[in-house]
Order: structure tokens, then sequence, then C-alpha cells
């Protein structure tokens, strides 16, 4: 029979890994949005491979035999080989570092990157901390089989207190990297808590070894001592790096939202994004100045778009609420203009319920390299975009994708917007490609004038090609 404060203590314990099996799913989840984006393939994999693995825990320390091992000793190994696979899963640097391999050795496929990473970096974990679970919940049981319910109910407590306090107290307001050392911490004490007088201080410095390599992985001056990160929290990754060095000095700004090149600023309008110029240029520095025209900007990046033009009227949509106030502080380093308002609101929301209509719409969401939108390439959203437009109005989307068609994807997002807008719609491709090559990726814009539809073909039998020269 065991002890009421044993009880207490493996319940404790119980409810410890339970928050840490949440917390190190979410922080995953984030994490990898820098390399692969946020989408329900990501999503259904990462929490696959933790809901198998834990189940794959739970039966070996259902059946498990500890005659020849001490049961104390066995899940405090386990534990603390936890601790160091949380800190590799879970740091942002050595995930990078991951990607970069696994790029350079040949695999391109997102769920490939993903499958890889579930196997190497979260299986082994999730089953150890299914087996400690597990071995817990029969000591338990074999003390009272009537404490199943109420381990069962710690256990669930645990799982959701993770949840609940990493995306919604600890991400927002301590960061990413502080999280991560949350999640380090607690494991740890759960390894104390399960220690002995014997093994403690042995079991201490461990953890604190642990704690402290966890923090020099996690702490942006010692693994990048040049970084530019302003913030890391839930929602965004954001960076303002020094960019295009001419004799040591840089003469530009680059903005780097979740790990992929946002925005670029500089007095030299020629290093500044292609794509950005090519909008600005075209579509809104030539715009007339008889009135204002009203101007909707999906995904506001560093607010580039339109940067000198104090005449018209600009919505700028970005889910990152304090993107302006660091672009202004941090980016641009100047105040918006009074004619350019940014709401912090998801841009699919915003086309869903917003009525209003615009003389031009620039869908810039688009900007992630391994991150695509899935919503943002539905004929819903298109058809939400075409219906905000005013007549004669004009859309630009501006996609990273292959400009000769040898994907499926660029073959699927040009048959999507051909489809709600089967007229007027023309592809810009921005750089320069080889045809007869496949894997580049480059901008190409989507424009699309909304002008009265025209039917009329010309033939042999019927030509009035004459009268609209």
């Amino acid at each position: 029979m065991i002890s009421s404060k044993l009880k207490y203590i493996l319940l404790a314990v119980v409810f410890i890994l339970g928050y840490t099996s949440l917390s190190f799913e979410l922080i995953v989840l984030r994490q990898l949005i820098n390399f692969v984006g946020s989408n329900t393939l990501i999503t259904s994999v990462v929490i696959t491979f933790i809901l198998l693995f834990l189940s794959v825990g739970y039966y070996i320390g259902s059946v498990a035999c500890f005659s020849r091992r001490p049961v104390r000793q066995t899940m405090l190994k386990l534990i603390i080989l936890m601790m160091i696979w949380y800190i590799v899963a879970c740091s942002y640097y050595l995930i990078e570092a991951y990607f970069t391999l696994m790029y350079f050795s040949g695999i391109r496929s997102t769920l490939g990157f993903v499958t890889l990473f579930s196997t190497l970096f979260l299986a082994f974990p999730s089953a150890c901390l299914g087996f400690v679970t597990s071995v817990i919940g029969r000591i338990i049981h074999r003390d009272n089989t009537n404490y199943t319910g109420r381990f069962m109910a710690v256990d669930t407590i645990g799982s959701v207190s993770g949840s609940l306090l990493t995306t919604l107290l600890f991400m927002p307001l301590i960061g990413v990297a502080a999280t991560i050392m949350v999640l380090l911490f607690l494991t740890a004490v759960s390894a104390l808590l399960l220690s002995n007088r014997r093994n403690f201080a042995s079991i201490g410095i461990t953890t604190l070894c642990m704690l402290v390599i966890g923090f020099f992985l996690n702490t942006e001056r010692f693994m990048n001592p040049e970084s530019g990160l302003v913030k890391d929290d839930a929602i965004s990754r954001v960076e303002i790096i020094p960019d295009d060095f001419v004799n040591g000095k840089a003469q530009s700004l680059l903005m780097k939202i979740n790990g992929s090149n946002s925005s670029k600023v500089s007095e030299n309008e020629n290093l500044m994004f292609e794509y950005v110029n090519f909008i600005n240029d075209t579509f809104i520095y030539t715009l007339p100045r008889d009135y204002p025209r009203d101007i909707l900007i999906l995904g506001a990046g560093g607010f580039t778009i339109g940067l000198k033009d104090d005449f018209h009227n600009y919505t700028f949509l970005d889910i990152e609420k304090d993107l302006k106030e660091i672009s202004e502080q941090r980016f641009l380093e100047k105040k918006l203009t009074p004619n350019k308002k940014f709401i912090a609101r998801d841009a699919y929301l915003y086309m869903l319920n917003e009525q209003k209509k615009f003389d031009l719409i620039v869908v810039d969401v688009f900007s992630a390299v391994y991150s695509i939108p899935m919503n943002f390439v539905t004929t819903d959203f298109f058809n939400m975009v075409k219906q905000s437009l005013k007549e004669n109005g004009i859309m630009v989307a501006n996609i990273i994708t292959s400009a000769s068609f040898d994907n499926s994807f660029s073959k699927r997002v040009d048959n999507t917007l051909r489809a709600v807008f089967p007229h007027y719609l023309d592809r810009h491709v921005l750089q320069p490609y080889n045809p007869y090559e496949s894997g580049g990726l480059v901008n190409v814009e989507y424009i699309y004038y909304n002008y009265p539809v025209d039917n009329a073909v010309y033939s042999l039998n019927k030509n009035t090609a004459v009268y609209g020269q």
C-alpha cells in the first residue's frame, strides 16, 4: 500500500506529464509554421504521430515487467531522455538545421519533411511519456482500483492546462523560446518528484544541465548574435535584418515573417522586391488623382505597397496585430500616412463579412515559399474578392509558383483563378525562367480587370475586327 503523500506526488507527475504532452505538441506545430506552414495536413501528421506513439507507450507500460529493473529508475531515465528530445524537437535553430539538411538531401515534399521529422523527433518522446503515465497508473491502480477515474481526470486536466496556458498565456506574454523553457522546467520537476534521497542530487544536476543546454539553444543572442528578431509568439516570428551590404553598410532592411521574406525597404527602389515595384509602378502610382480611390491590401507585410502614395485610401489587412507598430518603429522607421488604415484580422473572414467595394485589391498572402494558406487558393475566396471589386476595378494576386506549370499547384491555382475570372485575366511572370527546367519558383502576378463582359468572337462568317481596332 502506498502512502497518501506518494499518491499525491504521483498524481502531480501525471498532471505535469499531461501538461507537457499538449504543450510539446503545440510548440512543435508553432515552430513548424516557420518551415512548412500551417494547414490540416501538417497538423494531422504531427497529431497522428504523437497520439500513435503515446498509445504505444501506454501499451508497453501496461505489460512491462519490472522484476529485474527498478521501476523508478526506468521512469527517471525516460524522463531525462524526453527532455533531450524536447530540446531538439522544439529549438528553432535545430529545426532550421534539420530542414536545411533535408532540402539539400533532395527532399522537397512538405509531407516528406514533416513525416520524417515526426518519426525522428516526436515518436520517441511521445512513447516515453505514454510509458511513464501508464506505469504510474498501474502503481495507483494496484493500491486502489477505484482511483482510475481520478487518475484519468488529473491527466486530462493537465492536458487542458497545457493547451490553454501554452497558447493563451505563455506564448503571447513571454514568447516561444521562454515557453519551451517552461516545458523543460516542468519536465525536470516531474523527474525530481520521482527521485529519492539517493539519486535526488544526480537527477537535479542532470536536469539542471538539460535546462542550461535548452536555455542556450533557445536564446537568440547565443544562437544568432546578429539576429534581428523583434517578436516570436503564438502568431508570428518577425525578424528585421539589414541586407544588401555595400562596403560593410546595409542598403536595405529585410522583414521576415515566420521564416519567409515578407518585405524589403530601401532608399534605392531597385533593391526592393520586384513584385512590389511592379504593383506600385503599374497599378498604384499611375492611378488618377482626380479623387481618392479605395485600395485593399490583403497581407500587409511591411506596408511597402503604395509606400509613397499619400492620396488614395488604403486598407491593410494582416493577422499579426503588432505589425503596424513594428513596421513604423523598426522597419519603415516612420509613421504611416493618414490615408492608410490597418486592420488586424484574418483576411478570409474580413472578405466574408465586409460589404465595401474597392477600386484595387492586392492579394499578397502568398509570400511564404513553404507556407501556402489553403483557404486563399479556393474559388470561394476569389469569388469574394471578385464581389468586392467596383466596376472597372482591378485585382492583383502575387503567387509564388512555377512559371511553366511543372507542378500540380501551379496548374490547379491557375485553373481556380480562371474558373472565377473567365474573362480578362492576365498572368504576368516577373523573373526570367527556363521553361525546359523544373523546380524553379518565381513571382507570378495574376491580374483581373472587372470590365463588362463582351462575349463576341471573330469568325470568317462574321468578322467585325475592323470596327474594334
